[in-house]
């Protein structure tokens, strides 16, 4: 199949590899081109805009930081849905704000392609391996046309009905996710200052209720001081924003998701919007003077 790609990102990059590898051909477009590059090397072809891509394509998949980054590579002037072709699918693995859902799919209607949002959970380690999680919002029958397509990059694929259901259910796993990473770094430290050793602490917190991905997944990145820079607390603060967006539409009060966007903001704050998600982490370990790996002594004031 004749598969555009658009956003060749830490996710995006190694979701298009596997989608090369099963043998997909391949336009691509990132406004870095070198962040494509082993993708050429392997046989995509390179686009100068988003509508090239969509020349070319029978399906588009977008995997962009923002809903800003989604709106203008569709609607501007060099937009793929200038050239969008009727019949064509568009999948969107990007987190989107609700609010750009309705836009899409009345571009949808009207040009005659196939709208699908497609958020994607389970992290770069997974985007690698082809075993993401991917939340499918739209036509059931689009779904189901474009099922073994996503089989190349998941290991799940879930239907969840409504676009907006599609964006919820990612909002939702996150609001979980960046909750647990806020409160990951209160656990070990409480643990260390009570003279539990950073092994044993480990393993008490894996082979407990207090269990979560973020423990099995992230404990070893706070050990060794890299605190997971796949994702970075921009994104971070920028998905905890669509969460209480989102929360304020439908009413529902989310004390420890606005608690939780402060919390990341601050470090954001402390460290630079680029710094890695878990920086939250780093900032208990410098204002309590608890470093959770014995290396990181020397670089707490750092």
């Amino acid at each position: 199949m004749k598969i555009g790609f658009i956003g060749t990102g830490s996710i995006g990059n190694p979701v298009a590899m596997n989608l090369l590898q099963a043998g997909h051909s391949l336009f691509i477009h990132d406004i870095q081109p070198k962040a494509y590059q082993n993708l050429e090397d392997r046989g995509a072809v390179a686009c100068a805009t988003p509508a090239q891509v969509a020349c070319h394509a029978e399906m588009i998949f977008l995997s962009l930081p923002s809903n800003i980054e989604v709106n203008e590579v569709c609607f501007s002037e060099n937009g793929l849905l200038k050239t969008i072709k009727k019949g064509c699918y568009l999948c969107d693995l990007t987190t989107v704000s609700i609010q750009l859902i309705p836009q899409l799919e009345a571009a949808e209607k009207s040009l005659g392609f196939h709208y699908l949002t497609s958020p994607v959970s389970e992290g770069v380690d997974n985007a690698r391996q082809g075993k993401l999680s991917i939340f499918v919002g739209g036509d059931k029958k689009n779904y189901e046309h474009c099922l073994p397509v996503y089989a190349c990059i998941a290991k799940e694929v879930i239907y969840t009905g409504s676009h907006f259901s599609a964006i919820a259910a990612k909002l939702l796993t996150n609001l979980l996710w960046f909750i647990h990473a806020a409160a990951i770094g209160e656990a070990l430290i409480l643990g260390a200052k009570s003279g539990i050793d950073l092994p044993t602490l480990e393993k008490v917190i894996l082979n407990s209720c207090g269990n979560s991905w973020v423990a099995s997944h992230d404990i070893p990145s706070i050990y060794d001081g890299s605190y997971d820079p796949s994702f970075s607390i921009r994104l971070c603060c920028k998905d905890l924003r669509l969460i209480n967006e989102l929360a304020a539409q439908l009413n529902v009060p989310i004390e420890m998701g606005a608690l939780a966007e402060q919390i990341f903001r601050r470090a954001s704050n402390v460290y630079g919007e680029d710094a890695p998600e878990l920086s939250v982490v780093r900032y208990l370990e410098e204002i309590t003077e608890t470093p959770l790996n014995s290396r990181k002594d020397a670089n707490l004031d750092s």
